[in-house]
Parts: structure tokens; sequence; C-alpha cells
């Protein structure tokens, strides 16, 4: 006999314990939302990112309308970034992360034509197409970029040359993170997306690339911090006792009072 576990019942059965909002969602409204997403699915897109979206959905306590429109949308997305590999990497695999990945940066305002434009100029003369995960995961940091309001040229322009030098795909995300993280500085001239293409060509690294805003501890002299250890001023030599004077051998001591007396 075949028993069916809930999706509910199998979180608590693992020691997970749900959301109280996600655990107030009736399996119906789930179940339908997946019956959906294996619909959608059914084109070609991957299934995995999608049921995970209803679940985050249903997590957040989302109107089951509200989070179909969304995988909806999500659908598309991944579709066009499957397509996109497609075109870009005609012989490669497209791993499902790769296509997801690069569906985000679509569904985070990326353009197709930007895109295409940043796989362009990501190719170097004479070498094979960067891979897919490199291409998602700049397109994904280019997503930062436009949501700090920065030229979206420009911002190709860095995250290409980010590959170029050969920055890997983690590189890539936290670059438009600290992009976005400093958007005030950009916005108000004191940085530009250029210097940094500048100082990625000359080959700095991410670590090396945002130095200059970062604070600097001022180094003062040891006897000014505070918990500093001061110098302690020697201890002077104990006075060392003076030598008794050798005894000569023809001088007798006098004998104590109260010693023997005279016969």
């Amino acid at each position: 006999m075949v028993f069916r576990i809930s999706w509910l019942a199998a979180l608590v059965a693992i020691g997970i314990a749900p959301d109280p909002c996600f655990a107030q969602v009736p399996a119906s409204d789930r179940d339908a939302l997946v019956r959906v997403a294996h619909e959608l699915s059914a084109t070609g897109v991957p299934l995995a990112p999608l049921v995970s979206k209803v679940d985050e959905g249903l997590a957040k306590g989302a109107a089951p309308q509200r989070i179909e429109t969304v995988i909806r949308q999500m659908a598309t997305h991944l579709e066009t970034a499957d397509r996109l590999l497609r075109e870009t990497h005609p012989p490669a695999p497209r791993p499902e992360a790769d296509v997801t990945l690069l569906a985000e940066a679509l569904g985070g305002g990326v353009t197709l034509d930007e895109a295409r434009e940043l796989n362009r100029q990501t190719q170097a003369s004479g070498k094979p197409p960067v891979s897919t995960g490199l291409l998602a995961s700049a397109a994904k940091g280019l997503t930062f970029i436009k949501e700090a309001r920065l030229p979206a040229t420009d911002g190709i322009a860095v995250m290409a040359e980010g590959v170029r030098q050969g920055f890997r795909p983690l590189q890539l995300l936290d670059l438009g993170r600290e992009v976005k993280r400093r958007e005030a500085d950009f916005r108000a001239g004191r940085a530009t997306l250029r210097a940094v293409r500048d100082a990625i060509a000359r080959g700095e690294r991410l670590e090396q690339l945002f130095r200059d805003a970062r604070t600097e501890a001022v180094e003062r002299p040891a006897a000014t911090r505070p918990g500093a250890a001061t110098e302690r001023p020697q201890r002077p030599e104990a006075p060392q006792r003076p030598e008794p004077p050798p005894q000569r051998p023809d001088v007798q001591r006098p004998e104590r009072p109260g010693g023997a007396r005279p016969q």
C-alpha cells in the first residue's frame, strides 16, 4: 500500500518548521499552482525554478492569482533565456542553473539586445565563446548596475571587461553589487564606471577596485592608542653589599665581652 504524504507533512517530517503564513495555505492552492508550473514546463523550460517561485510566493503570503501571474512571466523569461543561449552557444549544453540566472537578469530589467551586446563584447578574437555561466552571471551583474540607474552601455563595458580579465561567475555578481552599493558615489560623480572598467583592464582584481572608498584606519603612535601598552621604566638595580675587608693574619680580633676569664 502506497501512502502519499502532503508537502506540509513532509516539511515537518524532516524537521523544517514552515513559515506561519505558509502553513495556512490550503494544499489545494499549492497543488493548483504546481499543475500550472508543470504545464508551463511542457514547453521546454525548467520546472524547478517555477516550483521554487510558487513556494516562495506562498511563504510570503501572496495571493494565488498573483503567484500564477509571476510564474507565467518567469516561464516567458526562461524561454527567452534558453533561446538566447541556443543563439549564442549553439553547440554547448545549457545548464538549468545558467538558464535560470539569465532569466532572472531578463526579469530584472536587462533587455534582450543588452544581453546580446554583452555577449558580443565578451568574445575575444580567435577564442571560443565564454561559458553560458559567465554570460548569465555578467547579465545578472548588469541588473544591479541598472538598478543604480547608471548607463547600461557603461555597465555592459564594465561587466564585459571583467569577463575578459578572468573574473569568475561569483566575482561578476559581486562586481555588480559593489557598484549598486556605491550608487551615491557614482551618481554624484565621485566614481565612474569608465574608471572601474579601466582599472579592471589594468589587471586590478575585485578586492582592489573599490579600496579608495573604504575608510582606512589612521595609524597612531603606540603611546597614544587607547589600551596600548606603555613602556615601563626599568627598575633600578638593588645596591650590592660591600665586601668585608680581608682578615690579616697578624691581627687578632679582640675577644668579645663575656668570653673566657683569665686564670
